[in-house]
């Protein structure tokens, strides 16, 4: 595959505020993919899987609490994100080729019967490696994130009102987005402003109140509109390649292993719409576990609640013996 791509210069990740961890990169179709790896290797692995529009900055303060616990814990940055490289044009940044890329990657380290924690686009593009790769984990974390099952009249037209509400939204602004956080608005500001504040995107999708120096490490990956291309295309494709995802639930429902939700109270785009139930419902080992709704959390609630989210899955893991 050949794909044109920029790498953020490594300036602009010095000296960010709580994050430490040294760059490790695994090349992926000629990209460099990057990717935290903290923790003993002859330890128990973890994976945290990020989402749009951030990166493993979102996991800064869950990952010593894990390591702490006594466990290796490896956070990648998406093909487009954070320290990973971008390819330049938006048709690169498909869904089937995201799930690709994160599959390469989980093939490289070979690491398999880990645990993972995955939210936002993480779920999406983790659990779809995992339908492929269903040895490479032996507990399972999804936590404010969502998988599309879709036949009949539903997978029609879903695509075509996701489509409908994006283009009604316009051109929104970024003060429009925070005042009314919905996919139209989502999609819109994300497909035209000129400028991605994506510091302030993750503000309004938190409850705590983030600091400037951790706003400005948000927006660190992207420092001109030419990096863009990942976070601009990812609102549009969340309901394409259906029948991919449909072929790769069908397997996940096959898959056995114990699996937890943590999903927030207050995310506006998933909170009482019943997502976390979905798990619960279609994942034998999601039965009789001790799923739980965070509280004064939002979309982000690796920013707003880092401490309990980390006590509750690492009381999980040693609960179920992993």
């Amino acid at each position: 595959m050949n794909i044109e791509f920029l790498t953020t210069p490594e300036h602009y990740f010095q000296n960010l505020l709580d994050y430490p961890f040294p760059p490790n990169y695994i090349e992926i179709d000629g990209m460099r993919m990057h990717y935290l790896d903290e923790g003993s290797h002859h330890s128990q692995t973890i994976f945290l899987l990020h989402g749009q529009p951030s990166w493993s900055y979102l996991y800064r303060n869950m990952i010593p609490l894990f390591v702490e616990a006594g466990y290796r814990v490896i956070a990648p940055d998406l093909i487009g994100f954070g320290k990973s490289d971008k390819p330049l044009s938006s048709e690169d940044h498909s869904y089937a080729n995201h799930v690709n890329w994160m599959e390469q990657f989980i093939e490289q380290l070979g690491i398999t019967h880990a645990a993972a924690f995955m939210q936002d686009w993480g779920g999406m593009i983790g659990l779809r490696v995992l339908a492929q790769q269903p040895q490479w984990l032996d507990r399972l974390v999804v936590s404010n994130t969502a998988l599309a099952e879709m036949r009949g009249l539903e997978k029609f037209m879903v695509p075509k009102v996701l489509k409908v509400m994006a283009a009604l939204a316009g051109k929104p602004s970024l003060s429009t987005l925070t005042n009314k956080i919905n996919y139209g608005n989502w999609a819109g500001y994300f497909r035209h402003a000129s400028k991605l504040e994506i510091g302030q995107v993750l503000q309004a999708l938190t409850t705590q109140t983030l600091s400037l120096a951790e706003i400005q490490a948000y927006d660190a990956p992207f420092p001109t509109s030419e990096y863009y291309a990942g976070p601009r295309k990812m609102p549009e494709i969340v309901a394409s390649d259906l029948d991919a995802v449909n072929a790769d639930w069908a397997k996940l429902k096959q898959w056995s292993k114990p699996v937890l939700t943590l999903f927030s109270a207050q995310d506006p785009f998933l909170a009482e719409r019943d997502y976390d139930k979905k798990f619960q419902q279609n994942f034998s080992g999601a039965k009789h576990q001790p799923h739980a709704v965070i509280s004064n959390a939002s979309h982000f609630l690796q920013e707003d609640q880092s401490q309990i989210i980390a006590d509750k899955v690492i009381h999980w893991l040693k609960q179920t013996q992993f």
